[in-house]
C-alpha cells in the first residue's frame, strides 16, 4: 500500500506540495512555498522519519520549490537522498522570471543544486522507482516553447502505486499541454487521479482534459482561487478556476481533492 498526501497551504499564496509514503520509502512532489516549509518538515519528521528518498520537481516557480530551498538551507535534519527535475538553464530563468528581484536567494540556490551529486536531470521515458511506487517521466522542458515559458517548462509525471495512478501536470500551460498530446497517446496520460494544471486555472486547455478524461481531480487550489474571489464574492475575480470546474462537471468528474480543504490523503 502507498498513500498520497495533498498538503494544504499555510499562507495566502497558492502552492503545490504532495508526499507519497509506502511505509518504507518517501517521495515528495514539489513541496510548496518557503512559508510552507515548517509544515512539510514536520510532516516528514512525524510520518516519514525525516527522510526523503526521492524529491521530484515540476518547474521552478517559488510556490513549488520554495519549501525545498528553506528545508535544505535551514533544516539539516531532513535527509534528501535523490533530487529529480529538468529546469531551463539558470540564465534562462533569471532573464524571464518576474519574481527574481523578490527572491534572488532561491535562484542562486538553484544554480548550486544543478551541481549537487544527488541531482538527476529527468528525460521523457525515464522511470524512477522508490519502494512499490514508480514515477514515469512523460514530458519535460522544451526550449522551443517560449510562451508562458516557466509554466510550460513543467515536467509531467505519471505516478504508479500498487492500486492506482496519478498524473502530475505542475503548472503546464496550453502549449505544453498540446505538446503532451502530441508526445503521448491518451492511454499513456490517463490516470486514476489527475492534478489540475496551474492550480486549476489558466493551465492546459479543455481539449487536453477531454483527451485525458480525468476520473478524479487533485486541485492545488486555495479557497480564494477555488471560488475566483478577489474579495467581492464568488466568481468575481480574474481567474478561470470556475470555468475549469465547469469543464470537469461536463466530463462527469464527481470526486475532488482540494488544497483548501486541509490535508487530503488517499491510497494509490
Amino acid at each position: 500500500m502507498a498513500t498520497f498526501y495533498l498538503l494544504p497551504d499555510t499562507s495566502f499564496c497558492q502552492m503545490f506540495g504532495a508526499v507519497i509514503c509506502d511505509g518504507e520509502r518517501t517521495i515528495v512532489i514539489d513541496g510548496g512555498t518557503m512559508w510552507d516549509a515548517p509544515q512539510l518538515a514536520a510532516f516528514l519528521r512525524e510520518r516519514c522519519g525525516g527522510r526523503v528518498d526521492a524529491w521530484f520537481f515540476t518547474h521552478a516557480h517559488h510556490d513549488h520549490i520554495g519549501a525545498f530551498w528553506k528545508i535544505q538551507t535551514e533544516m539539516p535534519d531532513i535527509a534528501v537522498e535523490k533530487i529529480y527535475f529538468h529546469f531551463p538553464a539558470t540564465e534562462v530563468l533569471t532573464q524571464c522570471h518576474s519574481w527574481l528581484k523578490e527572491e534572488p536567494e532561491i535562484w542562486r540556490f538553484l544554480g548550486r543544486v544543478a551541481d549537487d551529486p544527488r541531482y538527476t536531470v529527468v528525460r521523457r521515458g525515464d522511470v524512477i522507482s522508490a519502494g512499490n511506487v514508480s514515477v514515469a517521466v512523460l514530458r519535460t522542458y522544451n526550449p522551443e516553447i517560449t510562451d508562458n515559458l516557466i509554466n510550460n517548462s513543467s515536467t509531467v509525471y505519471r505516478i504508479q502505486g500498487p492500486k492506482s495512478s496519478v498524473l502530475i501536470l505542475g503548472d503546464l500551460g496550453v502549449e505544453g499541454g498540446e505538446e503532451g498530446m502530441e508526445l503521448c497517446k491518451a492511454e499513456e496520460l490517463a490516470a486514476d487521479y489527475t492534478q489540475m494544471a496551474h492550480h486549476g486555472q489558466s493551465g492546459v486547455s479543455r481539449a487536453f482534459y477531454e483527451y485525458v478524461r480525468p476520473k478524479r481531480c487533485i486541485w492545488p487550489t486555495p479557497a480564494w482561487l477555488w471560488d475566483n474571489d478577489k474579495g467581492d464574492g464568488f466568481d468575481t475575480g480574474p481567474w478561470q478556476t470556475v470555468r475549469t470546474r465547469e469543464w470537469m462537471d461536463a466530463l462527469g468528474v464527481t470526486e475532488h481533492w482540494i488544497e483548501k480543504n486541509g490535508l487530503s490523503e488517499f491510497e494509490i
